[in-house]
């Protein structure tokens, strides 16, 4: 009867024991919260910074917001690229000290870069983004920034900041007045000059050939001579054969002020590409080709006016 006494004594020993050691060990656990997270990541890599990449990319806003995308490597090489409203387009190159390159990487870590969350979005709707990509070894980490976002930390604006100082961006972005014109504004100025040479002429009554190049039906791009009569259209008929035409698609374009307006649209619109042409004693337009968005296939537009006939 004493040895079941002494191996039950034995085994609740050992388990007393165990859970001691377990409870230790439970303890001694660190806490994998975001930050702490974020900060064994730039522990980690501080030996491999090498390796680290900084980049700063600032987009478009409806008005003349420089865009351009600066990328700095861990030897203190700085690329700038300027896309648009900028004083120089096109890419330069720059250097700054390896050491100043770790500050930033340490500006980084202040704000716990790799913890925050990758998008800040909300808010007004005609403001920049400002987006930042971190490399460290392995690590990458990218936050879009949306500059109206309310939910953004004062502190990401700073980091954003502090990058351009550093390397000095505003000898390539300048200032308002050095910033390249808005090509809308040169559009908008042809516009207003041919479209006040056309009304000169006072024609209500005239006749041109038309044509479209579009992502299209087949019957909206053969070419056509239309006819205005007191400003109105009075007939559409078809260059090459004797077909009847589908009046509605083109009834965008039935008129020179209607053309005029397609011009005025795609201005305000903003599209990425418009080229217009003019004819030089009338004023009205012989060649509008617009790009709505350069992200978008098939949305193009191009059309042609020639032969325009003053009838009485």
């Amino acid at each position: 009867m004493r040895s079941p006494i002494v191996i039950g004594t034995g085994l609740l020993v050992s388990l007393i024991f165990n859970a001691q050691v377990l409870a230790q060990s439970t303890v001694q656990l660190p806490q994998l919260t975001a930050q702490n997270s974020s900060q064994q990541i730039f522990n980690k890599n501080t030996k491999k910074l090498r390796s680290g990449i900084i980049t700063l990319q600032r987009t478009a806003c409806f008005g003349a917001c420089p865009i351009y995308t600066i990328t700095i490597f861990p030897d203190g090489r700085v690329v700038y690229e300027g896309e648009r409203f900028v004083k120089v387009v096109g890419k330069r190159t720059a250097k700054i000290s390896p050491q100043a390159v770790r500050r930033l990487v340490a500006e980084f870590d202040k704000v716990n870069y790799f913890s925050l969350p990758s998008n800040y979005q909300g808010g007004p709707t005609d403001l920049p983004s400002a987006i930042t990509s971190l490399t460290l070894g392995r690590q990458q980490k990218t936050v879009n920034h949306y500059l109206g976002s309310p939910n953004a930390p004062q502190a990401l604006t700073a980091l954003e900041n502090k990058i351009d100082a550093v390397v000095n961006s505003q000898r390539w972005i300048g200032s308002k007045n050095e910033q390249t014109p808005n090509p809308n504004d040169s559009n908008s100025t042809q516009l207003k000059v041919n479209r006040q040479l056309w009304n000169q002429q006072r024609l209500t009554n005239y006749r041109f050939t038309f044509s479209r190049s579009c992502f299209c039906v087949p019957k909206a791009t053969q070419p056509v001579v239309i006819t205005v009569r007191n400003g109105q259209v009075a007939s559409i008929t078809p260059v090459n054969n004797n077909e009847p035409v589908d009046a509605e698609l083109f009834r965008q374009y039935n008129s020179i002020p209607k053309l005029f307006g397609i011009i005025d649209d795609a201005i305000a619109k903003k599209a990425s590409s418009l080229t217009v042409k003019y004819d030089p004693k009338f004023g009205y337009p012989t060649q509008i080709n617009i790009d709505y968005n350069q992200q978008v296939a098939d949305e193009e537009l191009y059309l042609t006016i020639s032969n325009l006939e003053p009838l009485k």
